[in-house]
């Protein structure tokens, strides 16, 4: 079996202490990537987020991110992105203006509907009714996952496979399609079923 070696993106706008812990505990090389220089040692590749879209998506592509996410996710390697990681794989977002996302899936980042009633930010453990395909191997359907998020996709593509939660409507918290995989709940700091999916997810390939 190959090497597993995860590349985990720092640009200024991720809470990277979970991560980090979650991948030191399954056991698996890691670098912590500053700058978008070469990719190609590394298997997998992680792109963890909280903040505003906005923001974030300006410093991706102000320190070349955007291109190299774009080229590691044509090697059909696996690319994961979390929470604000996955709401940058869609089109765009609306978060302080509207900006370009990496448009890997079709979609747009949007906050929650006005007629929604549950406070904001969705903020504690929720849960994901899966779709059953390999990455949730041995995970319970449905199964709890942690979340801290205003914003939602809208007009999701229907070309990818997609799981869904419930939070005063329903709105998808988990996204594929090939070798590309959102989560919009932080898997890193949702106990065991966390550790089982991300631990999935560095056994693809």
């Amino acid at each position: 079996m190959p090497q597993k070696k995860i590349a985990i993106i720092d640009a200024d706008f991720g809470n990277l202490g979970s991560i980090i812990n979650a991948t030191k505990y399954l056991g698996f090389e890691f670098d912590i990537m500053k700058t978008a220089s070469n990719l190609e040692p590394y298997s997998h590749l992680i792109l963890p987020g909280v903040g505003s879209y906005n923001r974030a998506s300006k410093k991706l592509q102000s320190l070349g991110w955007f291109k190299a996410i774009k080229d590691f996710a044509e090697t059909s390697k696996p690319l994961l992105g979390i929470c604000l990681g996955m709401q940058l794989m869609f089109e765009g977002g609306e978060e302080h203006g509207s900006v370009e996302g990496l448009s890997f899936f079709k979609g747009r980042c949007e906050e929650f509907s006005k007629d929604n009633k549950f406070p904001l930010p969705h903020m504690g453990f929720n849960f994901v009714k899966h779709n059953g395909s390999k990455i949730w191997n041995n995970i319970p359907n449905p199964s709890p996952f942690y979340f801290v998020h205003s914003y939602r996709i809208k007009n999701i593509d229907n070309t990818a496979t997609i799981s869904k939660t419930f939070y005063g409507e329903e709105f998808v918290s988990f996204i594929e399609k090939k070798n590309i995989f959102g989560a919009q709940f932080h898997p890193e700091k949702s106990h065991q079923v966390g550790l089982k999916l991300l631990k999935n997810f560095i056994e693809q390939n």
